[in-house]
């Protein structure tokens, strides 16, 4: 937490190395905490990988390079070094306990759908393209951060 933006970087590049190649990024943007609110905003983005995993192994991926950055998870929503979200894979449609696909709440979420509008509006997630989705909702404190992932 103490360099939000590093951290992000830092992350996409192992995942590129561990499980493909970043083949585009969306800028970096600050939100406002979601569940637990008395912390400081986030910074998001979304990537998209070129890979030859599965959904699980890419998985396995996101929780070793969150875990390395010092992910805990202990209170839902709460403080966390790293977050790193499987939000779409190839259209695949699943719901168990470990992977539901597309993610459960993505297209409720302004700080996924800016930044995925970036470089996919026209993905679908829940029967509408992101874009849809984004303008369908009200603001939730999402703005630029004058970052980038890459």
């Amino acid at each position: 937490m103490a360099d939000p933006a590093q951290t992000l970087r830092a992350a996409a590049a192992e995942v590129g190395r561990e499980a493909g190649r970043i083949a585009a990024a969306s800028p970096i943007y600050r939100s406002l905490p979601v569940g637990v609110t008395d912390q400081p905003p986030f910074l998001n983005a979304v990537a998209a990988l070129d890979t030859e995993l599965g959904p699980d192994a890419l998985l396995d991926v996101l929780l070793a390079v969150e875990a390395a950055h010092g992910r805990v998870r202990d209170v839902r929503w709460g403080p966390r070094t790293l977050d790193l979200d499987l939000v779409w894979f190839e259209g695949v449609v699943r719901d168990d306990p470990r992977l539901t696909l597309p993610h459960p709440r993505a297209h409720e979420r302004e700080f996924v759908l800016r930044p995925l509008c970036d470089l996919a509006p026209d993905l679908l997630l829940h029967g509408r393209t992101a874009r849809e989705w984004l303008d369908s909702l009200e603001p939730q404190g999402v703005e630029p951060a004058g970052l980038s992932l890459m």
